[in-house]
């Protein structure tokens, strides 16, 4: 038996992004097992399930996907332990600022330890969905990858019509947006005649920022999601999600719930979920862009440091206003199109 290691970001997000990817893996090397760092997605078995998922769960350290040389010995150790011949290296990084995986991807050349990376596409990122990248990587080694089904979880959709979600929470502060401008956006949408429910994630500030939000005119209920389960049925219900960058996001694609995404403090052109755009609507906070600090892979590098996030002022309720018009008009021409048929 042949064996590898996949290397992806440490994110419940990212989970949901690779397995597809990973699913594919599998399917073209049906011989191999393959270790992996834990992830909540890819360590739930309904994910594994509607996927088609059946090799490996998390067995090595997250933070080995630094490949930092404090980590070096134990990783060495780990490849040698287990007869590793393959490091599929799905991290998004710019080659600036990966220089501890090119010492070590040259000590693999040198031990006849192969490596594929995203490196391979090119010096700087593709301004391209993520999954779309490591979909192309795995592609130039000849395993196949479909990413046209993306709505790969939609046998859990279960619609309230005229239902919005809207999720408010994120990780990393810098990536949420200001409680004001989610209280302008809910009250205009419950002025239209829809119903507002509310979500976040288990952090302490998350969870006081929905509570703040909770008195809002137009919020018909707040949820709190304590288990990846929960978030799937709550976003699964919905009409429609609008959302910080997030988790949430990439669930709702794979669910088929058609979202919303802001991107604050990321590039929603590399961060965005592979979904057809009837799905996904971006907004993108140009000032983002334009910040000395995002990184060309298209994440901040203050995401933890504290940063007063002017980059939230570059998005306003009435750009995700004008995102969810256009995305509802795009899914009345499907529905018509449906209908035709």
């Amino acid at each position: 038996m042949r064996t590898a290691m996949a290397v992806i970001n440490e994110g419940v997000g990212n989970g949901i992004i690779a397995a597809p990817l990973l699913a594919a893996f599998e399917r073209c090397h049906p011989g191999w097992r393959y270790f992996m760092a834990p992830n909540i997605a890819l360590d739930t078995e309904w994910v594994r399930t509607a996927v088609g998922m059946r090799g490996a769960s998390g067995s090595f350290p997250a933070l080995w996907r630094r490949f930092l040389p404090t980590d070096r010995e134990d990783l060495w150790d780990f490849i040698d332990r287990n007869g590793v011949e393959l490091i599929v290296n799905l991290r998004m990084e710019s080659a600036e600022e990966d220089g501890n995986y090119f010492e070590f991807r040259a000590e693999a050349t040198k031990r006849g330890v192969e490596c594929w990376d995203l490196h391979e596409l090119g010096e700087r990122p593709q301004r391209l969905p993520f999954g779309e990248q490591a979909a192309s990587l795995l592609r130039a080694h000849n395993v196949p990858v479909d990413l046209n089904r993306s709505a790969w979880l939609g046998d859990w959709r279960r619609p309230r019509p005229g239902v919005v979600g809207c999720y408010v929470g994120a990780s990393a502060a810098v990536k949420r947006w200001p409680a004001e401008d989610w209280s302008t956006l809910i009250t205009e949408l419950g002025d239209r005649g829809l119903n507002v429910e509310v979500a976040v994630g288990l952090g302490a500030d998350e969870q006081t920022l929905a509570r703040r939000l909770s008195s809002s005119p137009g919020i018909t209920d707040t949820v709190f999601p304590h288990s990846l389960e929960a978030l799937r049925d709550w976003i699964a219900g919905l009409d429609v999600l609008v959302s910080n960058d997030t988790l949430a996001v990439h669930l709702a694609a794979a669910l088929g719930c058609p979202v919303v995404t802001l991107y604050l403090a990321t590039d929603g052109d590399i961060w965005s979920p592979v979904a057809a755009p009837e799905v996904s609507r971006t907004v993108q906070s140009a000032v983002a862009l334009s910040c000395s600090y995002m990184k060309p892979n298209g994440t901040c590098r203050r995401y933890y440091t504290g940063c007063p996030a002017p980059c939230a002022a570059g998005v306003r309720p009435a750009d995700v206003l004008i995102e969810l018009d256009q995305l509802e008009w795009s899914m009345r021409q499907v529905r018509h199109q449906e209908a035709v048929k």
